[in-house]
């Protein structure tokens, strides 16, 4: 349920007190997923126990709890990058983090990792692992801030695959790509907000010329949720202002994982053949 909604629900239980710091908290959940509940207390002028109690009238078992809430709404809730820096930058000169960042961050890095495996449906992974396996081709369509990712998993595939492109990252152009899109191949969508339009145009037009389209994105009903054939979701939440991709990571991993786990022994000997040119060709120091 979204925070607002939950807040909304109990807002007549409250205290004059308890409904200050809800309004704050629904007007701020960035801010409040970002810095700690002293932090919090100093902005409102609230005493910290304040939160605490709200937590526990909104139903949450503690003040973590809500804080979790309030980055599942921020993340539903774009608000440039701009406003998350800002609230990370002033967090942290406040001295206001409760621990190192370094620590927090990979604290949550792995809450993301473990609900995005406990999200992921096991039967639509295999799936997704079968269709790109019986696929004539495999196209990556990840733009913008997801390009990174789409070339990694372009770079992994290709060990072992040779069907595997990356769409804006191959030698020819994406229209050149587009243009062979057909049934008989699968499309691998990266989107998760703020959406690239540049994503959802190349993924309607694979959709239009029949090509099934496999979603990793952050919502279900996300603008390319809408569009494909199957959906993963990737846990996005983050103390960085940038959305974490380690969700969208573990999937990518996972299929190709799967795909080499499921295929016959030509796949391993693409492996050993790429394997044997790395060594003669000193692509890798040896140790």
């Amino acid at each position: 349920m979204h925070l607002k909604k939950i807040i909304a629900e109990h807002a007549a239980e409250l205290s004059p007190q308890l409904r200050q710091a809800a309004d704050f908290v629904a007007a701020n959940p960035i801010e409040v997923s970002f810095r700690s509940m002293r932090s919090i207390a100093d902005r409102t002028g609230l005493a910290p126990p304040t939160f605490s109690r709200l937590a526990r009238s909104l139903g949450f078992e503690n003040y973590e709890g809500l804080r979790e809430a309030c980055r599942v709404t921020a993340k539903d809730t774009y608000s440039g990058y701009h406003e998350r820096a800002e609230a990370l930058r002033v967090g942290h000169a406040n001295g206001s983090e409760d621990s190192h960042f370094h620590v927090t961050y990979g604290q949550q890095s792995m809450r993301n990792i473990n609900e995005t495996m406990v999200n992921a449906d096991p039967g639509t992974v295999e799936r997704v692992a079968d269709a790109a396996l019986g696929a004539r081709r495999v196209f990556i369509n990840a733009q913008m801030g997801q390009r990174h990712i789409g070339s990694y998993a372009g770079y992994v595939s290709s060990l072992a695959f040779d069907n595997w492109e990356v769409l804006g990252v191959e030698p020819s152009s994406i229209a050149s790509q587009v243009r062979r899109l057909s049934g008989k191949d699968v499309m691998i969508c990266l989107s998760v907000m703020p959406y690239a339009a540049g994503t959802l145009a190349l993924a309607k037009a694979a959709r239009d010329s029949g090509t099934r389209i496999i979603a990793i994105t952050d919502t279900a009903d996300s603008p390319i949720a809408e569009m494909a054939d199957a959906v993963l979701i990737a846990a996005t939440a983050n103390r960085h202002f940038f959305a974490s991709q380690l969700g969208a990571l573990y999937l990518l991993e996972s299929i190709i994982g799967l795909m080499v786990a499921k295929s016959g022994d030509s796949i391993q000997s693409n492996l050993e053949k790429t394997e044997l040119f790395s060594r003669h060709t000193g692509e890798y120091i040896e140790r």
